[in-house]
């Protein structure tokens, strides 16, 4: 298991840990709530992925970058054979 949050709601709750961690108990539950939309609202505004979105289009990379180096060979053998007729 990796240590990155797996979704913007992760990196909410691991912040919120924190945080209540730091603030002492008499903190009320509404500056909490408080808190917690703000940063939901920070983290929405910063267009995140989650680690399996990420995961996916390393995948197609991976699968496109695969097929241009084929196409590459498939090219320069028919660059080659042009040449020697």
């Amino acid at each position: 298991m990796n240590d990155f949050p797996d979704s913007p709601a992760d990196i909410i709750e691991r912040i919120m840990q924190t945080a209540k961690a730091a603030l002492p108990e008499s903190v009320s539950n509404e500056v909490k709530e408080n808190v917690r939309a703000a940063l939901q609202e920070v983290i929405n505004d910063l267009d995140v992925v989650t680690r399996e979105e990420l995961d996916v289009q390393k995948a197609v990379l991976n699968k496109t970058r695969a097929k241009v180096d084929e196409l590459e060979t498939v090219i320069a053998e028919l660059e080659k054979k042009l040449q020697i007729e």
